[in-house]
């Protein structure tokens, strides 16, 4: 979501964007709280010139995609999968939100790309065509 913004990377923002449209527009995203703190978190840090009013739009434009959970239990999970797998708890936090909600896809580029954990695949979107995995 972060390339989004990133004016740095216009490849990665291209390729961001093509993911995003394609995969709101057939209402297949899915994020936990922490992606939005997150996102909110890196932009503050890293972008100080967007605009607080700017940030609160885009936050409310990911609203609606809000429905993994984040709670005790995706936090117990995390750990468990942290311990497991040595991703960061950070990271294993959004797979275990991920696994709970019942997704078969997790998009990261800094996760193990192919990598399955449950029924989830790790896919980083900057190596793997958006068509191989719509097509799947």
């Amino acid at each position: 979501m972060l390339y989004l913004k990133d004016p740095r990377e216009p490849q990665k923002q291209a390729i961001a964007r093509s993911w995003i449209a394609a995969l709101s527009e057939r209402d297949l995203i899915i994020i936990s709280p922490q992606v939005m703190n997150e996102f909110a978190y890196n932009v503050l840090r890293k972008f100080p010139a967007i605009a607080t009013a700017e940030l609160t739009q885009f936050l409310l434009a990911m609203e609606p995609w809000c429905k993994a959970p984040l709670t005790a239990a995706t936090c117990l999970e995390g750990l468990a999968i942290h311990g497991r797998y040595r991703y960061s708890f950070f990271d294993s936090t959004l797979i275990a939100a991920a696994l709970a909600y019942g997704c078969d896809i997790l998009l990261s580029e800094d996760l193990a790309d192919g990598q399955k954990i449950g029924n989830l695949t790790i896919i980083n979107p900057f190596e793997t065509a958006l068509e191989a995995v719509l097509a799947s």
